[in-house]
């Protein structure tokens, strides 16, 4: 699953890259044609950067190494950043290889070759400035502790670094820290994140909705544009937007996508779990009554999503209809999706939990849980803990006998799973008998790491998306609502009426609690009824209608984009001077008046006493070295290990955050995803193991 270039401490590729910018430099200044200068300067400035970082990654690669988890699972946030630029040290001698078997033909582009060298200066000048900044973190940190022990010190290096400066990040070298395989979808989402944006905040009126198309094309088309695009949403836009992008995936078209090319499973349905009191029989006898969530929206039912590749007696509560059906299975995965606590839900992830129930053939029941900021902190923690409960006394209805149970989260997924095992172990409720956490944030604070400082340059969970998912989720309502539009939208345009929070708010269930909502025959599509208040169908009608016009013009984004192509349109004429937005990042950095996030334990799980985390089932961990929350991971396992507790981990490598969602697009994404179903049987078996 690595990307095709080994490039593991080869230093020489450093030297490499620099005797090819001599030998450009000398070329260039000798050439007397227009843009030679300009080429022959970007070369020299490129030369220099290069022997500044050389030093400052060696510093790096000396001393990364004491921050793993362990010497054969090599992985941290400064490993990753020595690989990042390792990795781009590779791509600049990929481009100045192709410059230097071009540049004597008639038909050389000068001003794109120029574009693209000026482009990996910029980025390797970051680049020099992120890495400065993680060997002033060492010295603030304790030998082999991931968590800075400056948090504010550490968190004005993140932020004090100027958005123009982040642009190349987001343009022509956009995703070059990923497999070639991920990179076209990648820079796929990056334009439709700048073109949905105009949608979104209705710029130019019903002209930006008509033309999605052209404008996914240009922003294909002129990578300087697209990057100040993305830099500005970055910056400015409230969690509101990024819900809303986010949301694309829940469009009717991509969740068909699971039809076409996922397993066919016997079972997918949806069932609504009643908000009402649930009595549990505790371990040691005791009866205790859990309580349904209620806080910040009131009492609802709690919509699960059941997966199974076979039918099993009882499942469902449904009578054999052909025959004996198999007995229940002994096994049960309760899975909790990830989306930043403020999107996505089980239907996002069903390409993936489709091919593991059919893979593992034990059923699996994935919450979706309430989402931030609408249901900020405790409610989607309290409501997987009671779909937890309710699992436990209704396994038969799940298909399983539930004497073996996995908690699988990823992302925010993991985190709540984590939250949810320590929450049993206070309770005395039965503990899951293993965890399995993929890519999850274990501390919710704004405490820096070397991996999040990868944030910096991450196209999917850049750092002002993940400090605004953090806070929609860990503040209060009252606090979030006083932040929540304190970056203004200069460079984009607001809604003509102001934000409208309605739009972006999602339909919660009904205070009615569905029993049961059917398949259709084929038990291949789930039918969801709900009943909702006028208000909530005005909303969601509002809502819907934006969502489907825009994915109706980005499906057909492709076809428009070759079709502008083929038409004779090039990069070149698509100018700076002719954009319509004529977008311009400010030299001003993210504002520091970040709300305090509260330290608890079932919020932040790495945060427990050892009391508690001490009681913690074996634990397997799946992430990968691109990945801000890279550190969170390693510094988990890390205290597992050192309470003598059983875990595991794997950190892949060429793959983003989120590969899970990204498993039927991409092979080696995919190959991640049947390494998880692999680590689960894995589990299983051990779990198994330890009861004879």
């Amino acid at each position: 699953m690595a990307p095709s270039l080994e490039i593991d401490d080869n230093k020489s590729l450093y030297n490499d890259l620099r005797d090819l910018c001599k030998e450009n430099i000398t070329y260039f200044t000798t050439d007397e044609r227009n843009c030679s200068t300009a080429i022959a300067n970007s070369f020299e400035q490129l030369f220099e950067n290069v022997g500044i970082i050389k030093p400052l990654v060696e510093e790096l690669r000396n001393v990364c190494h004491l921050y793993d988890f362990d010497p054969s699972i090599p992985g941290n946030g400064y490993r990753s950043y020595v690989r990042v630029v390792d990795l781009f040290i590779a791509h600049c001698i990929k481009v100045c290889n192709q410059m230097a078997t071009n540049r004597h033909s008639f038909f050389f582009r000068k001003s794109f070759y120029t574009k693209e060298i000026e482009s990996c200066n910029q980025v390797m000048s970051a680049l020099v400035l992120c890495i400065e900044n993680l060997c002033l973190l060492i010295g603030w940190s304790e030998p082999g502790m991931l968590f800075a022990g400056n948090d504010t010190a550490a968190l004005e290096l993140m932020m004090k670094i100027e958005p123009s400066k982040l642009c190349p990040f987001y343009g022509r070298c956009l995703a070059f820290q990923f497999n070639e395989s991920l990179q076209p979808a990648l820079k796929t989402i990056a334009i439709m994140m700048a073109a949905f944006s105009e949608v979104y905040y209705n710029e130019n009126g019903m002209m930006a909705k008509a033309n999605t198309a052209w404008n996914c094309s240009k922003y294909m088309l002129n990578p300087e544009l697209r990057a100040r695009r993305i830099i500005n949403v970055i910056q400015y836009s409230s969690i509101h937007f990024y819900k809303a992008f986010l949301f694309l995936g829940e469009t009717e078209l991509l969740k068909s996508l699971p039809n076409l090319v996922s397993p066919a499973v016997a079972v997918n349905r949806l069932v609504a779990i009643p908000s009402k009191p649930i009595k549990y029989m505790k371990p040691n006898g005791e009866l205790f009554e859990l309580q349904p969530s209620i806080c910040h929206t009131g009492p609802a039912s709690l919509n699960v999503r059941l997966i199974a590749k076979t039918k099993r007696e009882g499942m469902l509560a449904e009578s054999p209809s052909n025959g004996t059906l198999p007995e229940p299975c002994e096994n049960l995965i309760i899975h909790c999706h990830g989306g930043g606590f403020v999107s996505q839900s089980s239907s996002s992830h069903e390409s993936y939990l489709r091919d593991w129930a059919v893979r593992l053939d034990i059923p699996i029941m994935s919450v979706d849980y309430s989402l931030a900021p609408r249901a900020p902190y405790p409610r989607a923690r309290e409501e997987l803990l009671f779909a937890y409960v309710w699992a436990l006394n209704n396994a038969a209805f799940l298909g399983s006998t539930a004497k073996r149970i996995i908690m699988a989260g990823d992302s925010a997924g993991g985190n709540l799973s984590a939250c949810v095992a320590l929450k049993c172990i206070e309770l005395n409720i039965r503990i899951p008998d293993s965890l399995f956490l993929v890519y999850f944030p274990c501390a919710i604070a704004w405490s820096p790491t070397p991996a999040r400082f990868l944030s910096l340059i991450d196209p999917l969970i850049p750092l002002g998306f993940m400090t605004n998912c953090l806070k929609a989720y860990a503040c209060s309502p009252d606090i979030y609502q006083d932040n929540l539009y304190e970056y203004k939208l200069k460079n984009i345009a607001k809604p003509k009426n102001g934000p409208n929070e309605n739009i972006t708010e999602e339909v919660e269930s009904s205070e009615e609690a569905l029993k049961l909502i059917h398949d259709n025959e084929e038990d291949t599509a789930t039918s969801v009824e709900k009943t909702i208040s006028t208000n909530e169908q005005r909303q969601s009608k509002q809502f819907s209608t934006i969502i489907t016009e825009t994915a109706e013009n980005i499906t057909s984004t492709i076809t428009n984009t070759f079709m502008t192509l083929t038409g004779g349109i090039t990069e070149e004429e698509i100018s700076d001077s002719e954009d319509a937005l004529n977008e311009v990042v400010e030299e001003k950095p993210l504002p520091m008046d970040l709300p305090k996030l509260p330290d608890d334990p079932f919020l932040s799980p790495y945060f427990a006493n050892d009391d508690l985390f001490k009681h913690l089932p074996p634990v397997h961990i799946v992430t990968v070295h691109m990945d801000p929350c890279l550190d969170d991971c390693v510094m988990f396992a890390k205290r597992l290990k050192g309470l003598g507790k059983k875990v595991n981990m794997d950190i892949l490598k060429g793959l983003p955050h989120g590969f899970l969602n990204l498993a039927i697009t991409c092979k080696e994404a995919h190959e991640g995803s049947v390494l998880c179903a692999e680590r689960i049987a894995e589990l299983f078996k051990e779990i198994e193991k330890s009861e004879s």
